[in-house]
């Protein structure tokens, strides 16, 4: 039986995610319908709604899944590290251009998870608020909702360009706007 937990659920579960990522390459997120995913997948309606409520709830998925893997990037040794973390960041965008190209533009009104940041990164960010004086907390949450704001928007930027850029230029220009009298990665 293909219950919650088994490893037939779990391939069941990537194959879903695996068509509807390749449908997202042919089409907007609001023109896939669950009955395409499923004929493609060799499954029933009953299976997917088994695993999603929706399409956006499979989006929805695929981003905590993906976001998990991208905090991953800038975590090394239990220390935030974010020279690499952006290069890599960059990297797997322009591997997913086509997942972030829809993802962006279904949910640019879409808060950021600030506050869901791993333990590790919230004892980093304390140390952030000493070394960068910031009198708050909620002043670095101001900071960090701008410069997040506008990475989402070079993002958007650079996969309208259908990744044109290196990663690598990408991370030289990110540091050069950033911070542009002083390196910033350079910790």
């Amino acid at each position: 039986m293909n219950t919650r937990g088994n490893q037939r659920y779990f391939q069941t579960k990537e194959k879903i995610e695996a068509v509807f990522l390749e449908l997202l390459k042919e089409k907007d997120i609001s023109k896939i319908s669950v009955s395409e995913i499923c004929r493609l997948a060799g499954i029933h309606r009953t299976t997917f709604y088994g695993h999603f409520e929706d399409i956006y709830a499979l989006m929805r998925s695929i981003v905590g899944e993906m976001y998990t893997q991208l905090l991953d990037f800038f975590i090394i040794d239990e220390k935030v590290w974010l020279p690499g973390g952006f290069l890599q960041l960059f990297e797997f965008i322009r591997e997913n251009k086509d997942f972030f190209r829809s993802y962006l533009e279904s949910y640019s009104q879409q808060s950021l998870a600030f506050q869901a940041l791993p333990t590790v990164m919230e004892d980093n960010l304390k140390r952030l608020i000493r070394e960068f004086d910031f009198a708050t907390k909620e002043e670095l949450y101001y900071h960090q909702t701008f410069f997040c704001e506008g990475l989402k928007a070079m993002i958007k930027l650079w996969i309208s360009r259908d990744c044109a850029e290196s990663p690598e230029e990408m991370c030289r220009i990110l540091e050069k706007e950033y911070s542009p009298n002083r390196s910033f990665f350079a910790q």
